[in-house]
């Protein structure tokens, strides 16, 4: 039986302050960098930043490997959701969709990350490739447990900066 290749993932944390204040911090997707342990950075490509339909140039490492994405904004609905889709290197423009969604919580709210992949992206695949066989066999799940844990870390860096 072959490993599931779809990913579908969430991380939450509760955040001491409102929804539109941790919107303001998580929709600049440039400052990736400064909470996730997987993105270095990234700059805005075109259009206005941090709307539907601009996009962001990123930059990101996995162990020894570094690779750059196009992204584009889908969604962009204050104090409530902002999204982006990563067609580079993907089948389809839509194959792999991060989010984070802001739920009011009492005086604060709950930061949720969601991403969604439905095929792996071709950077993926080469990694995987690279691997001995018996490794190959469960880099995909062993890849979706890192990148779960990398999502918790981003949310609680988040959390970190909109708390200060």
């Amino acid at each position: 039986m072959s490993e599931p290749t779809s990913f579908d993932l969430q991380a939450s944390t509760r955040v001491s302050a409102t929804p539109d204040e941790v919107y303001r911090i998580a929709s600049d997707i440039t400052r990736m960098g400064e909470w996730s342990p997987e993105c270095t950075g990234g700059e805005w490509a075109t259009g206005e930043p941090g709307t539907v339909g601009a996009t962001v140039k990123g930059r990101n490492r996995f162990r020894d490997d570094t690779w750059t994405t196009e992204c584009e904004v889908t969604a962009a609905e204050p104090g409530r959701r902002f999204a982006w889709a990563v067609p580079t290197h993907s089948p389809t423009p839509d194959n792999s969709v991060w989010s984070f969604e802001f739920e009011p919580d009492g005086a604060g709210c709950t930061l949720t990350q969601r991403f969604r992949m439905r095929q792996p992206p071709t950077p993926l695949l080469s990694i995987r490739d690279r691997l001995p066989a018996e490794r190959a066999a469960t880099f995909l799940d062993f890849r979706r447990s890192r990148l779960q844990q990398a999502m918790q870390q981003t949310v609680e860096a988040i959390k970190d900066a909109a708390e200060r």
